[in-house]
């Protein structure tokens, strides 16, 4: 683990089991809002409906898999090279569409915003973790090798 790196970012392991939390409080309430759907609904809301429950599922499984990544790093699980390496990024998570979101249920709505919400904050926090790795990045597997000779 590297000390320096870990100490100099915003990632704090009270931030990342706050997010952490926030995310899957979001994730029940998104099986509650989607799962337990009213199947009466006329079927553009219905496809409305269906679209957005993947849309929201999405972000929220993005933002947990990172934060998941985030607290195996903490826990000396994976170093800085593996957490930044391919495939432990925050993954591409789509959009609520505007029109699509008119016909949702007013709890389902604001359930697809606050994920956005969510998601968008966790992409501020990725992109300049990121960058600062990348800035710091030649240094880094030096870093690992020292670490594991002690």
């Amino acid at each position: 683990m590297f000390e320096a790196f870990r100490s100099q970012t915003c990632l704090t392991s009270k931030l990342i089991d706050a997010l952490y939390c926030e995310a899957l409080v979001l994730a029940d309430e998104a099986r509650s809002a989607f799962g337990d759907a009213d199947h009466d609904l006329p079927a553009r809301q219905t496809l409305a409906l269906s679209c957005e429950s993947l849309r929201v599922t999405t972000r929220l499984m993005q933002i947990i898999a990172w934060l998941l990544n985030h607290k195996a790093y903490r826990a000396g699980e994976l170093t800085l090279d593996q957490l930044y390496g391919e495939g432990r990024a925050l993954g591409h998570a789509v959009a609520s569409d505007e029109t699509q979101a008119t016909l949702l249920p007013p709890d389902a709505a604001e359930l697809a915003r606050s994920s956005e919400e969510l998601y968008y904050r966790v992409q501020r926090i990725a992109a300049r973790l990121a960058g600062r790795y990348q800035a710091e990045e030649p240094v880094h597997g030096m870093m690992d090798r020292i670490e594991r000779a002690f």
